[in-house]
């Protein structure tokens, strides 16, 4: 039998119920605060507190060239090393929440190009986060994000992007003490040979009219 205590609102004809889990193997207290007009009620078993923030920021210039098209396939992921964050869970089913800025140009000609998340446990395979991609459909590339704009090879035009990734929630389900690394990977939509430059512009010319910028990650481990 459930426990349950009812309190009838003072006006309006409805309630407020305080109900005890069916079955329970810990204790847990709900503390009213003792200043006469607090309204507040707090338990001591705290649900979603952020455990850590690790983050990892550079404005660093870099390339990644896209040797073959992405296709669904890992192999054909080109990780931006300079952005591998990590860290060390500190309970066990912790999640983590990505968030990201990257800043960059690429050549794309007449192909795209897009960012796949992947994760790495225990210094283990590169493997994209199913949840942060999207869903299987026939032939369609599963990507996170599309990058905004592209750089023609014959245009010395600059027209770099910010892509933006925002709380991100990944589940590894992993023991507490277990290293995670967050990778932000390059992938060549329907062509390849494309190359990715991150903080700078493509054509990267001395001018005003060329931009540099910088990138940046953070994770942040949440409890179950």
């Amino acid at each position: 039998m459930t426990a349950k205590i009812k309190l009838n609102a003072a006006s309006g004809g409805g309630s407020f119920s305080l109900q005890a889990p069916s079955s329970s193997s810990n204790n847990r207290v709900f503390t009213l605060p003792d200043s006469a007009d607090a309204t507040l009620l707090t338990s001591t078993t705290s649900v979603g507190k952020i455990l850590q923030v690790v983050n990892t920021t550079t404005n660093g210039a870099a390339s990644v060239t896209l040797t073959s098209p992405y296709a669904n396939n890992s192999s054909y992921i080109y990780y931006i090393t300079a952005l591998n964050t990590s860290l060390t869970t500190t309970q066990t089913n912790s999640k983590i929440l990505i968030s990201g800025n990257i800043f960059g140009e690429a050549t794309i000609d007449d192909r795209g190009t897009a960012f796949v998340i992947s994760s790495s446990i225990n210094s283990g395979t590169d493997t994209p986060i199913d949840t942060l991609r999207g869903p299987a459909y026939g032939d369609r590339s599963r990507v996170t994000r599309m990058m905004a704009v592209g750089h023609y090879s014959n245009d010395q035009d600059s027209s770099p992007s910010t892509t933006t990734f925002s709380n991100l929630l990944y589940e590894p389900a992993q023991a507490s003490g277990t290293p995670i690394t967050i990778k932000f990977g390059v992938v060549a939509i329907g062509g390849s040979n494309n190359t990715f430059y991150l903080n700078r512009t493509v054509f990267d010319g001395n001018g005003n009219a060329y931009e540099k910028g910088s990138s940046s990650v953070t994770l942040m481990e949440v409890e179950p």
